[in-house]
């Protein structure tokens, strides 16, 4: 439990850095309402959509694992399956 405390206090830190990144890229470029707007589209994608992109990538990820070039035992043949 103390880990996965630790890591959501991790993950708001990089959602928050990543949001106020987002929000100086647009002031930097456009102005203010654009450092809003790319704050908030920012926001959206790093915790609102959150868990769909990670179901995605996890999905994505278990489907190259069953095509030929990217087995695991292929990759990695020392380890046992």
């Amino acid at each position: 439990m103390l880990r996965e405390t630790r890591d959501n206090i991790v993950a708001s830190f990089v959602d928050v850095a990543s949001i106020l990144m987002a929000y100086r890229i647009g002031v930097s470029q456009l102005g203010p309402l654009t450092g809003i707007a790319y704050g908030a589209f920012d926001a959206w994608l790093v915790v609102w959509q959150r868990q769909r992109i990670s179901d995605y990538v996890h999905r994505l990820a278990n489907m190259l694992r069953g095509i030929g070039w990217f087995k695991r035992r292929d990759a990695l043949p020392w380890i046992a399956d």
